[in-house]
């Protein structure tokens, strides 16, 4: 578990295996994982995800300041996004462990190639 590998593999990248069952055969993975249920078979919906832990250490009578900040970039909010968030609203363990705070949505312009700035293509006719 130290490795941040899905249950049913050894390193943090290795592709979960959603068939895997244990010996009585329940399925490795539960039908309401995060993983399972942010995974989509339809490539449409894939995006690049990346959650960042933080800990502070505890000052005087404070407790400690902890937390995650997780970003996803995408093309289309609406077709990436919403839906898997709609699947994990539905039912996702991660929950009992977390409290959203807030959340954002930002456009980022495409890069630029040499003598253009970023965002050219943006008012180019």
């Amino acid at each position: 578990m130290d490795s941040g590998a899905p249950l049913t593999g050894t390193k943090e990248h290795d592709e979960p295996d959603f068939e895997a069952r244990t010996p009585i055969g329940f399925p490795v993975i539960a039908e309401f994982a995060h993983i399972r249920r942010a995974r989509s078979a339809d490539s449409h919906e894939r995006m690049f995800r990346r959650a960042y832990n933080y800990d502070q250490l505890p000052t005087g009578d404070e407790i400690s300041n902890s937390g995650l900040i997780f970003t996803a970039y995408q093309y289309n909010v609406a077709t990436q996004f919403t839906p898997v968030q709609r699947r994990l609203d539905e039912l996702d363990l991660l929950n009992e462990w977390i409290v959203h705070i807030g959340s954002a949505v930002f456009a980022i312009p495409p890069g630029c190639k040499e003598g253009q700035f970023i965002g050219h293509t943006l008012f180019e006719a």
